[in-house]
């Protein structure tokens, strides 16, 4: 009996140990409990060291580009301000309640928030302020666009993304070179786009209300500093809309929370425009007639009087976008969009409706200056970020057209300051109106025909005609009849620029300007090939014409 239960003791044991051969492959039992712990653990501890690779490598690579950028915009810096800069500019420093327009004596049909930006860079008294001030909001756009990125194509979307946003703010091709309204406008939509990604992939309920409340402020600030700037909030509502009735529905919980966040958070900005209108006695009737009637009224004007020049800048235009890389970008993403786009997730197809309204917008500025592009850098931004990580052909045109993008900006970069440094003529503006500023009296002013406000800020001269660009002038005063009644009056300027020729457009078919001013001025100098007039009743001691 005893050899008996031996036997069925030992056959047993083997039994077990060919049991565990099989299932765990190590005979120790305990090993094997300790090796199938030990595996999660392990898989963790890979996990959590990949991220901080990841983490690692994307703060590394945001770094060295918001190096590149930040150098970059500082060669733009000491350059001369442009049209709009230096216009803006000397708006701004006459900024006061109670006059006959929305910021005092002169006419301009651009939103506060953009005003208030070059009344901070007039503080300082420092015309190139406002370009040190673009700088900042520049690292936001290529930060906000990295997140976007990140959101929709993983960390090497992110990448893709940052470039995109690097390249296009820094392209002088684009007019990214300026400090213009354009681009400020696109950091608060670029930001927008981001926060509201950020709310559709938060898991915590509040932190998606509060992500979703910082994308409709800022969605809501991008309308005052451009009105045609609303591809923010066209984004957020893009997102609300393809989820909900959308094919491949979204859980309406991600829709509810970003809509009535993106709601409260869009009030702030609202309501301090309405604050700003009540204190400074503005009706809001009068507000929209010059932020948008207007438009309309000077679209009708631009392509009436003329069609040859605008056609002209629209071909420019068109030849810009695509060298710049935005244009090939859009193409690529509406190419790959019309054929999966039915079963494309939401970001994705609101991604497509901001370059469809971006393009729809460009088409009807009407006047087709290069800044107009930048319009589609946010979107453009999207679809590197989602397209470019793709492996497939659609992938690889879109890395392609985003090193395009990077390429361009780099090489107008370069070329843009040898131009400042070696061809002074193209810096004319400047160049005449240190030639007032080193002529006048004190308490001179002077008119620019027309338009070319920058040369009166470069001179710090006032003017006694309110409309210093030249589409107010040829919208609201057609036949001239207010800048006749200013030349001809007892405050009429001291000096007259000509700087388009007196009859462009053919706005004085009849030649009474002309012949008002042949009476009433006379030619004392010619810098940079533009004729300077000076009243017959003043003399002045004149300086030297600079060198063109």
């Amino acid at each position: 009996m005893c050899r008996i239960a031996t036997t069925v003791a030992t056959t047993r044991a083997a039994t077990l140990r060919d049991d565990t051969s099989r299932i765990g492959g190590i005979e120790p039992e305990t090993e094997s409990s300790s090796d199938r712990l030990n595996a999660p653990v392990a898989q963790l501890s890979t996990r959590t060291a990949q991220q901080r690779r990841v983490r690692t490598t994307s703060a590394r690579f945001l770094g060295l580009l918001c190096l590149a950028v930040v150098l970059a915009r500082a060669t733009y810096v000491p350059r001369p301000l442009r049209n709009d800069e230096g216009g803006y500019l000397l708006l701004a420093r006459q900024w006061h309640t109670g006059g006959p327009f929305l910021y005092g004596d002169y006419f301009v049909d651009r939103p506060p928030l953009i005003m208030l930006l070059f009344r901070i860079a007039a503080l300082t008294g420092w015309d190139q302020a406002i370009r040190v001030l673009a700088i900042p909001f520049v690292v936001v756009f290529v930060l906000a666009g990295w997140q976007a990125g990140r959101l929709l194509g993983g960390p090497a979307g992110g990448r893709w993304a940052a470039l995109v946003a690097a390249g296009a703010m820094c392209a002088p091709g684009l007019a990214a070179d300026q400090a213009d309204g354009e681009l400020f406008g696109a950091v608060f939509v670029m930001v927008s786009i981001a926060l509201a990604l950020s709310a559709w992939h938060e898991e915590s309920p509040g932190r998606r209300i509060r992500w979703a409340a910082g994308a409709g402020a800022a969605a809501a600030a991008a309308p005052l500093i451009k009105q045609n700037l609303l591809e923010g909030a066209l984004f957020v509502v893009a997102l609300v809309v393809f989820s909900t009735w959308g094919r491949g529905k979204v859980t309406a919980p991600q829709a509810v929370p970003l809509a009535a966040g993106a709601a409260l958070g869009a009030l702030v900005p609202c309501a301090s425009f309405l604050g700003w209108l009540a204190f400074a006695g503005i009706q809001p009737a009068d507000a929209w007639r010059d932020l948008v009637s207007f438009r309309a009224a000077a679209f009708d004007a631009i392509w009436s009087s003329s069609p040859h020049a605008s056609t002209a800048r629209g071909i420019q235009l068109l030849v810009l976008g695509v060298v710049g890389g935005l244009l090939p970008i859009t193409l690529v993403w509406l190419c790959w969009a019309r054929r999966s786009l039915p079963r494309a997730a939401a970001q994705r197809r609101a991604t497509t409706t901001l370059l469809v309204f971006g393009l729809a917008a460009i088409a009807a500025g009407g006047s087709f200056w290069p800044s107009y592009l930048l319009q589609l850098a946010p979107a453009c931004v999207l679809a590197a970020g989602a397209l470019a990580p793709a492996t497939s052909a659609a992938g690889a045109w879109m890395r392609a057209s985003a090193r395009t993008v990077v390429a361009a900006a780099a090489l107008g970069t370069v070329t843009s300051v040898v131009v400042h440094a070696a061809v002074p003529s193209a810096w004319y503006s400047q160049r005449i109106g240190e030639w007032l500023a080193d002529s006048k009296a004190p308490a001179d002013t002077a008119f620019v025909a027309y338009g070319l406000p920058s040369v009166l800020e470069t001179a710090d001269m006032a003017s006694p005609y309110p409309y210093l660009w030249s589409v107010p002038m040829r919208t609201l005063d057609p036949g001239q009849a207010r800048l006749r009644e200013t030349l001809a009056g007892p405050e009429a300027p001291a000096w007259l620029v000509d700087v388009t020729g007196l009859d462009a457009w053919h706005i004085d078919e009849g030649a009474r300007l002309r012949t008002l001013i042949g009476h009433r001025y006379r030619v004392v100098a010619e810098i940079c090939g533009h004729r300077v007039w000076l009243r017959q009743d003043l003399t002045r001691e004149l300086a030297a014409p600079p060198p063109c």
